[in-house]
């Protein structure tokens, strides 16, 4: 006997993301323009990151009376997004993105990824699964995820990630999880998915080594 877990369905909503350098009214401005298109937002968080406070901010709200469809967004949110000099993405909470997971030969960040997925608290498919080791092929068997194990050594490595990133175009993944890969991915590699890749194990950030690696990436954008 099996049995299957999942979260009750949440309401059809929209989830905007955005970012731009902080400037006073900017709340103000966002919560005013759902509001009054019809929207009741369900959650609104905000950051400011760095020295220079850039602004951070997820913001999703009620899609049931809004005015009119996602698609028709950026025209509507386009004097906002110029008078702020906001960069955004929206998306639906229906939306699943595409999610290729990297792992070398630690497994607990991966069996909680997957687990989580499962029981729907992760909103994302995972269909694909890169390693360099073969050790966590099980847990991709369990889950029914496709498993790809490629070597890397200093001598291969442009040709590994030549591997690896002709997986990622095939099974059209839209993000990269790094759950403990315990490689640094070249630049290269990076350019390829920009702001596309989760470094679970922060001390392995690429290129970024030493105290507040978090930061330094961000400075370096």
């Amino acid at each position: 006997m099996s049995a299957h877990f999942r979260r009750p369905a949440l309401k059809n909503s929209a989830i905007l993301l955005l970012q731009c350098p902080d400037r006073k009214g900017l709340d103000a401005a966002i919560a005013d323009f759902i509001y009054w298109h019809g929207g009741d937002i369900l959650h609104f968080e905000q950051h400011q990151a760095g020295e220079e406070r850039f602004y951070l901010a997820r913001v999703e709200w009620d899609l049931t009376g809004f005015e009119f469809d996602l698609k028709d967004f950026p025209k509507w949110f386009a004097p906002i997004a110029e008078q702020f000099s906001i960069r955004w993405r929206i998306t639906s909470s229906n939306y699943r993105p595409r999610v290729a997971i990297f792992v070398s030969k630690y497994d607990h960040c991966l069996v909680d990824l997957l687990y989580r997925q499962r029981i729907g608290e992760l909103a994302c498919e995972i269909p694909l699964m890169i390693s360099n080791h073969p050790d966590a092929r099980h847990h991709a068997d369990f889950y029914g995820v496709s498993y790809h194990v490629i070597p890397v050594t200093k001598e291969n490595k442009p040709e590994a990630e030549r591997q690896q990133l002709d997986l990622l175009g095939k099974n059209n993944i839209e993000l990269i999880v790094l759950a403990r890969y315990m490689q640094v991915l070249t630049a290269d590699f990076i350019k390829q998915y920009p702001q596309q890749i989760i470094n679970i194990h922060h001390s392995f950030l690429p290129a970024f080594v030493g105290a507040k690696p978090h930061h330094q990436a961000f400075q370096r954008g």
